[in-house]
């Protein structure tokens, strides 16, 4: 008697709500039909979409699971990586001639948690709503990974030549930042799978405005990224009478001195060569406080006209100092009783040279307060000791990624650019990787629903972004035989 088949259903597959057997793709569509691979980038981003991987915990492993069922579709190889439970990363290669060093592609699968109560649909059902596409992770960046996905299998079919392997890097852990990471394992297990000449990252910033994109600006550079805590302690007691040493109070009013701190001020040349490219464009309020900026001299006049930015544009301000950010309060148990300690954690974001032995230094002289200890990891602080480095405009990626962007959007403005936030791009830099940061285009709006509620992407800008990639890694990997199809 013959034994039965039994379908065992993948866990992707499960956590998507998918059958078991469904194939997104009947059959590889022919590459002469230039909408298919748009559509693919759509479908493979909602499935993304649709599969929880807020970390903590995490959870990577689904994606990484479904990206490797397409590739294996594809008879692309690819391997998953699990540092431990199902913390995995994917990386596939397609190889090239050799004659030019790798091209990394790089994404992360992993999203911030989603509060269902500020959202207005599921956060884990991708939702269609007036030329929006809305879930956790559409903006922020599982696009890219759809995206890098569908340039990988495009590729593929089309037979195109690569003068490069094109390496495609899904990436776990990324949203957790700090020490220890699942990137660290990696890097220091299986380091020589991610070797390459350049790599294309998030980072940037592309400014989408009605309906079309009018500024992509690529991360060059970054700021640190560093937590400390703050924790004040004493005698816990009854709050019937009240205390000098609450800790809770004591805690209060460092974070104020904390709120009031403004580190010193630098206009360095990424920076400085930003702002004078914004100032065609600035808003009326805007233009004047970068003017000022830009003629200030070091010293107390570069400070004033940083804070004359700052409170114009809190973002241009961002650029040119540290920044300090309150994030999570833990304190008591019972609202009658003062309790024993109280804790903050803060997160900075520090310019690229910036030692941040100095600023906890700093920061420990603004409290002044010997009943409020400063936490930190000293491994972090020592693995951030030295500066950041800069990327070079100067090279084929970069001059690709102006050339492909003025191709398809004439006149569009391409420009370096310092994020005031951090990637783990810095991670590959150490490591000897050229890295840009570009993103998908997103309107201000859009933008400030990254990690909060009803996140979103303009489906018009994810189409423009998708063209926009493929273009760029087959100007930089592809033989120059290769011509854009128009869509």
């Amino acid at each position: 008697m013959g034994r039965r088949r039994i379908a065992i259903k993948p866990a992707w597959l499960i956590a998507a709500g998918l059958a078991p057997g469904l194939s997104l793709w009947a059959g590889a569509a022919p590459v002469s039909d230039p909408n298919q691979y748009y559509q693919e980038v759509r479908q493979h981003l909602k499935t993304l979409i649709s599969l929880d991987t807020s970390n903590p915990p995490g959870n990577e492993i689904i994606a990484a699971e479904y990206l490797k069922a397409q590739l294996d579709q594809e008879e692309i190889p690819s391997q998953i990586l699990i540092s431990s439970g199902l913390r995995a990363s994917l990386i596939a290669r397609l190889p090239g001639s050799g004659a030019m060093r790798p091209l990394l592609l790089m994404c992360h699968t992993d999203v911030v948690p989603a509060d269902p109560k500020e959202w207005e649909t599921d956060p884990f059902v991708p939702t269609e709503k007036n030329g929006y596409l809305y879930g956790r992770g559409a903006a922020d960046i599982k696009c890219m990974c759809a995206t890098q996905l569908a340039i990988l299998i495009w590729i593929k079919r089309s037979r195109t030549p690569l003068l490069r392997d094109v390496i495609f890097f899904a990436q776990a852990d990324e949203e957790s930042g700090g020490h220890g990471r699942h990137l660290d394992w990696l890097l220091k297990e299986h380091g020589k799978l991610l070797k390459a000449e350049f790599a294309v990252n998030e980072g940037g910033n592309t400014i989408w405005e009605e309906d079309k994109p009018v500024e992509v600006r690529v991360e060059v550079a970054q700021k640190k990224y560093l937590d400390f805590d703050l924790l004040a302690r004493a005698q816990a007691g009854h709050a019937s009478v009240a205390r000098s040493d609450n800790p809770v109070a004591a805690l209060a009013r460092a974070l104020a001195k904390l709120t009031d701190y403004r580190g010193p001020a630098r206009l360095d040349g990424v920076v400085r060569g930003f702002l004078v490219r914004q100032l065609d464009t600035a808003a009326a309020a805007v233009k004047p406080a970068i003017e000022d900026v830009l003629n200030s001299q070091p010293g107390p006049d570069l400070e004033r006209a940083a804070d004359r930015l700052s409170s114009v544009h809190a973002e241009f301000g961002a650029m040119l100092r540290d920044t300090l950010s309150p994030t999570m309060l833990k304190a008591g148990y019972k609202s009658n009783v003062i309790p024993g300690e109280a804790q903050a954690t803060v997160n900075a974001r520090l310019l690229p040279w910036r030692d941040p032995a100095e600023l906890i230094k700093e920061i420990s002289s603004v409290i002044d307060d010997p009943s409020v200890e400063i936490r930190y990891d000293p491994a972090e602080v020592l693995a951030l000791q030295a500066p950041m480095p800069e990327m070079s405009t100067n090279t084929v990626f970069y001059n690709a990624a102006e050339s492909a962007a003025r191709e398809i959007t004439p006149g569009i403005k391409v420009l370096p650019f310092m994020a005031t936030w951090t990637t783990d791009s810095q991670d590959l830099r150490a490591r000897g990787v050229t890295v840009y940061g570009i993103d998908p285009p997103l309107t201000e709006e859009d933008g400030v629903r990254v990690h909060g509620g009803n996140e979103r992407i303009s489906l018009a800008a994810l189409d423009w972004y998708a063209r926009y990639l493929r273009a760029l890694v087959l100007k930089i990997a592809a033989q120059p035989i290769w011509k854009e199809r128009k869509p």
